[in-house]
Parts: C-alpha cells; structure tokens; sequence
C-alpha cells in the first residue's frame, strides 16, 4: 500500500463565482445579485477534493501565499481531507472571476503563484510514496522536455500517469501534445480541445486521429455524455439529463470519478459512469466541489 494515491502537482486558486445575470453594468452603473460564491478552484484542488470525497487519498504539492486566499485554501484542503504540501511564494494567491452573462460565461483571471510549481519540483522520494500522478496546467512546447521527463522518471517508480490538456488560451494548440500523449497512461480532454488539437471539424474524425497518438483517453462531450478511447476501441456512455445550476470544474469533477474508476480496477464501462456522475452531481451547485458526490452516493450508482 502507498502512502498517497493521486499526487498532483500544482497550486490552487480562488473561484469567484457570480451567479447568472442579464447584462454586464455600463459605465459609472452598478448591479445587485442575489450572492456570489467563493471556493477554491482549478484542476488541482477540484480534482483533489473529488477525489478525497471518494475515499482516495490525495495530496497537492504547490505553493501558497500568506495572503486571506492562501489560508483559505489551507483550510478548505484540510476540510476535505486533501493533504497539502508547499512552499512559500512571493506572489499572491491566483484568481478567477466567472461571470455568467445572459447565459454567456465570461472569466477574468489572474494567475498569481499558479504556475509557480510544476511536475520537475516534486521531491522524488514523494514520488516513490504514490500509486498515480495526476498533471494539469499544461503550457504547451514550453513544457514538452519536462513533461516527458517527469512520466518517464514516474513509470521508473512504479506510478502511473494522467493528464488534462485543458484550453489553450494561446490559440496555438501545438501538436507537440501528442509527445506526451504517447506516454500517459490516461489522457483527458474535452471534444472542442480534441478538434483544435487534431486539426479536424468531426469527432470521430478527431478521435480517429487521436488513436494514432494515445491508447487511452477519457473524452468529456457535455450534454452529449462521454466516450473512451482504448486500444483503438471506442465506448460511449450518455449523459445524466440534468439542468446545470453552475458549469464550474465539471470536468475536474468527471476526472476524478473516472481515475476513482482506474485505480480501482472497475471496468471501462464503470469508469465512465463513475466519471459521468461525479461531473453531473458537480453541476448542480456552486462551485466545483460542493456536490461532488461520496464514496457511499457513488457505490449506489454504480449498482
């Protein structure tokens, strides 16, 4: 048994989530809502908590900030169960604010320490305590050599590898992705980031091409459910027909069922539900984590 289950390397940030409204105030206006809600966000700390909230024990290696927000993190990993290791930074705690505007989501971001620590900052001794690594925040060529560093030196200890490429706000999409891809054990991504990067206008044509690069990816297509690329086989599974209070980390949410599913030995089919149900729960409140289900609400829908 190791002492860690997912180890995820990154720092979280805050969400600043302010509920749907009709239009965005001109100038010198100002406008009221009914609340705005505060929570930790990105795909380190929502995966981690949904993780945690499964029974997996799951640890951060980032940095924080002796800042409000930087506590505030402390204190919300420590509530969930997430253990946290860091290093001080000199920069303030990332934010993000989402605005949902006339059904239209909008996101002003700063990234503070965010970015601070990447996968080449964990202690390799941590990394002989894990069963699976899980990496987000991925920039591109910019970090394609350490990347490919990190999975080899992770497979050398016996873990296993995931990964969400997450949007390219570069515009570039640079295929030098499929690299890595190559080496990962799971790959996650979502079907508008699979046809940018594949360069295609259809899924199936994005998934045929992605098949040449990867031999297992979880695909997260919103309302239209999910679908699994192994071994150049393709299984579908569809979406619980919910409406969505707020769309904020379902993806995060979605990777945590499914390597909850992975790492458990459950069939592919199993993962999907898994991933599926944890992604729907999550939208149904604000936040990415709140209605994140428990292990025990999770066994019930797998039955």
């Amino acid at each position: 048994m190791k002492e860690i289950d997912v180890l995820i390397a990154g720092t979280p940030n805050i969400d600043l989530i302010v509920p749907p409204y009709d239009a965005l105030p001109g100038p010198g206006e100002e406008i009221r809502v009914d609340n705005m809600y505060v929570q930790c966000g990105g795909g380190v700390a929502i995966t981690a908590i949904g993780l945690s909230k499964l029974g997996m024990k799951a640890m951060i290696y980032g940095a924080v900030h002796k800042d409000l927000f930087g506590e505030f993190i402390l204190q919300e990993m420590r509530k969930y169960g997430v253990k946290i290791k860091t290093r001080l930074s000199e920069k303030s705690t990332g934010i993000s604010i989402a605005l949902d505007v006339d059904k239209d989501r909008r996101f002003i971001t700063y990234d503070g320490c965010v970015n601070e620590v990447t996968p080449k900052d964990i202690p390799k001794d941590l990394l002989e305590k894990t069963r699976h690594t899980h990496l987000t925040n991925y920039r591109g060529c910019i970090d394609l050599e350490e990347y490919l560093q990190f999975i080899e030196d992770a497979h050398k200890a016996g873990v296993t590898v995931s990964m969400d490429v997450g949007w390219d706000d570069t515009g570039h999409w640079d295929p030098c992705l499929f690299e890595i891809t190559k080496k990962l054990d799971v790959f996650f991504i979502n079907d508008k980031e699979l046809m940018e990067y594949t360069r295609t206008s259809g899924l199936d044509a994005g998934i045929k091409k992605l098949s040449g690069y990867c031999s297992h990816a979880a695909l997260k297509m919103g309302a239209k459910g999910s679908g699994l690329l192994r071994g150049g086989e393709v299984i579908y599974s569809k979406a619980y027909p919910i409406a969505p209070l707020d769309t904020t980390g379902a993806g995060d949410s979605f990777n945590a069922g499914y390597l909850y599913g992975f790492l458990n030995g459950l069939s592919p089919e199993e993962c999907l539900k898994a991933a599926n149900f944890c992604g729907a729960s999550s939208v149904q409140g604000y936040g990415g984590y709140g209605k994140v289900p428990s292990l025990k609400q999770l066994k019930e829908e797998l039955k």
